[in-house]
């Protein structure tokens, strides 16, 4: 049998349609699936792009939980915890550092765990009072969102990629263009000791804990309805409340964190006012509910909710929030509860305020970034109460906010940054003139990026003078200041003058580069015979060389060749390979090795070689090694000793009468570690030993 020609033809056009359609409706998916993929990603890009970033933490909450070592107590809650849990109290009475990290009830209780599973270290007790709401909100709030790009930024940047990306696709639209449009209308203008807020908190509440000893006054919405409405909600409302979906996942992430070494304890937020916990409905069923899920993870409450409730006369603002009074008793209760579980030993917790102190600096310093500024004019002076003149003179690190005629350094240590002009007369010095908030002069030491220069007294009769002969022209200068005969800084608080906690050393108000004032010329006494029965008489006077300052002290005239006795007591210091950036108050060597140069004082060729002693001070990071390599000028040197006091010194000869000397170290270390391989960071940096100064000394 056959088929007729045209039916084959016409089946063969209908397939070819066919394919012809699927093709492109396949090519039109893959075009929408991938144009999809490209706007969401391009939409989590631009939520990451506008998200702030910062090596300085946003609030002081984040630093404790960063920076702080451990291991910890750790409350982390909403607000209700803030004012509830002293954690100075804590740390005292079981002998372990504490800390309150506890912020807001609307915050994404995702996210708090996000970043408990970034910064807790095994060893590490979390506390939870969670709020009620915690148990059963999935949504995030308004005032969480809008803020998450900026002062609660620290929440996003502790996310993984995949919960970064996660919940840059859960903004609303609406908000993302909104900070968008402020973004591009908005100048990013350098900020300058961005800690200062910190600081301040590291002053008045150091382990983050804070209450009020009286009532400021219902908050909005406190008055107008009962304890169990402000809490959860109308009658209709609460009575339908259950355990909400994201709490077993939640609960498995904190096993999962459990299994790594951080204890995790449930307790119930404190609640205070007339109409608590009344509603069987709630406070029987969904907090059976709540406890139910709790236990079954394996996890358990410190306490009931009825020893967490307060009577009207302890509420602040808010049911969440208690006075002073009540503070005291919840946390002596909390104590015990602990002690309960076995903690508590001898000890002495963390002094977070001395941590914080030289901490919060060091995270300025890693802040600076590079700058382009107005040089210095050589005559001008420069005045900080003249708003036009600031962008002379960048405050890096250490300085509390400008005020009236100067601005106060806020503690020992501090940075400053300015740039020289060029053609520079060969005598200028940089003056600096201010006071001192002890009111007499203050010794003050003066680096600059890394070199110590200058070296004197400062005060309201005393200017300081730091040569600039030799230094970098057309470029941002690091200049460090240090109080190393200083006492822990005072506030007008602490003195008794004022209310202000700021704590604080020297007021800075005028700079000028201007000629160094000339020291009249002295004829050069006549030298007589010292008899052999006479007793030496050591006169001393100041050689200087590149920055370098010898004491110089003449020997007994006799007949054999004379040479000066020198000490080398600011050493002009260059590093080489295997040191990290500078930092404050030296730098890190990076691994076993690491070398720099040292610029020898002038003497007087002999032909004959002279003996040094090269001391080294500096700390030793973990450990001290087993033994100290050095090489000097290529040539090793067995005589390396190790004080008590940390001063590593080596005995060596040269022939050199000038010049450099290249000084190489190698370690012999069992193991690099980082702070973060010990528990004691964040930074994951290698570190060997911790290089301060170095003294060349005629042995």
């Amino acid at each position: 049998m056959t088929f007729p020609t045209n039916n084959t033809s016409s089946v063969t056009v209908k397939n070819l349609a066919a394919r012809k359609l699927i093709k492109t409706v396949s090519t039109f998916v893959a075009g929408m699936v991938g144009t999809s993929l490209f706007c969401l990603g391009a939409y989590a890009l631009t939520v990451d792009r506008l998200v702030e970033r910062s090596a300085v933490p946003a609030t002081y909450k984040w630093f404790l939980l960063k920076e702080i070592p451990g291991p910890r107590i750790i409350f982390e809650s909403g607000s209700n915890s803030h004012h509830a849990i002293d954690t100075d109290a804590v740390g005292e009475a079981l002998g372990r550092t504490a800390i309150n990290i506890a912020d807001n009830g609307g915050y994404a209780l995702e996210d708090k765990l996000t970043r408990l599973e970034t910064y807790t270290r095994p060893g590490d007790v979390v506390v939870l009072p969670l709020e009620w709401t915690f148990y059963h909100r999935e949504k995030l709030t308004d005032n969480y969102v809008d803020t998450l790009f900026g002062s609660n930024r620290d929440y996003y940047q502790s996310m993984p990629l995949d919960k970064r990306l996660k919940r840059a696709l859960s903004l609303p639209p609406a908000t993302v263009i909104s900070k968008l449009a402020d973004r591009q209308t908005t100048t990013n203008e350098p900020t300058e000791s961005p800690a200062r807020d910190l600081f301040v908190s590291a002053l008045t509440q150091p382990s983050g804990h804070q209450s009020r000893p009286n009532s400021t006054g219902p908050g909005a919405g406190v008055a107008e309805q009962s304890c169990d409405d402000y809490i959860l909600g109308k009658a209709p409302t609460r009575q339908a409340l259950t355990v909400g979906k994201n709490i077993k996942p939640a609960l498995g992430r904190l096993q999962k964190l459990k299994a790594r070494g951080v204890d995790i304890h449930f307790a119930w937020p404190v609640l205070a006012g007339e109409g608590c916990l009344t509603d069987p409905a709630y406070v029987e069923g969904f907090r059976a509910e709540i406890e139910a899920a709790v236990n079954g993870a394996g996890f358990e409450f410190l306490g009931t909710p009825g020893q967490s409730l307060y009577g009207q006369a302890y509420q602040d603002d808010s049911p969440y929030h208690i006075i002073t009074a009540a503070t005291d008793v919840h946390t002596r209760q909390m104590i015990e509860f602990l002690r309960a579980q076995g903690y508590g030993a001898p000890g002495e917790p963390l002094n977070i305020t001395h941590f914080a102190r030289h901490r919060l600096l060091e995270l300025e310093l890693a802040e600076a970034s590079q700058l382009n500024q107005t040089p210095l004019e050589f005559g001008k002076s420069v005045s900080f109460d003249n708003a036009e003149q600031r962008d002379q003179i960048d405050f890096t690190a250490g300085w509390w906010a400008f005020e009236p005629y100067g601005r106060w350094m806020r503690d020992n240590r501090a940075m400053f940054r300015v740039t020289l002009p060029e053609n520079l007369p060969s005598n200028t010095v940089l003056k600096i003139q201010g006071m001192t908030k002890s009111g007499r002069p203050e010794q003050v030491n003066i680096s600059v990026n890394g070199n110590l220069v200058s070296s004197g007294l400062f005060g309201e009769s005393v200017s300081l003078s730091v040569p600039v002969t030799g230094l970098p022209k057309g470029e941002a200068l690091s200049i460090f200041i240090d109080l190393p005969e200083a006492g822990d800084p005072k506030s007008p608080k602490d003195l008794g003058e004022s209310r202000d906690a700021r704590s604080m050393t020297l007021h800075l108000q005028t700079m000028a580069l201007t000629h160094a004032v000339e020291m009249p010329i002295m004829d050069e006494p006549v030298r007589q015979e010292a008899s052999p029965l006479q007793a030496v008489e050591t006169l001393e006077s100041n050689v200087v060389a590149k920055r370098a300052t010898f004491d110089v002290v003449p020997t007994l005239n006799t007949c054999s060749l004379v040479t000066p006795v020198l000490s080398v007591k600011q050493t002009e210091l260059r590093y080489g390979n295997g040191w990290w950036a500078q930092e404050a108050e030296g730098r890190w060597m990076r691994s076993e090795e690491a070398n720099f140069s040292i610029t020898m004082p002038e003497t007087i060729e002999t032909g004959l070689p002279t003996s040094y002693l090269l001391k080294l001070t500096g700390d030793f990071f973990s450990e001290t090694p087993d033994s100290i390599n050095v090489t000097i000028d290529g040539d090793r040197v067995f005589a390396a000793e190790i004080s008590d006091d940390g001063i590593t010194s080596i005995r060596f000869n040269t022939y050199k009468a000038a010049g450099e000397l290249e000084v190489t170290i190698k370690l012999s270390v069992p193991k690099l570690r980082s702070p973060k391989d010990l528990g004691l960071s964040t930074d994951d940096r290698t570190l060997t030993y911790f290089l301060k100064s170095v003294e060349l000394v005629a042995a």
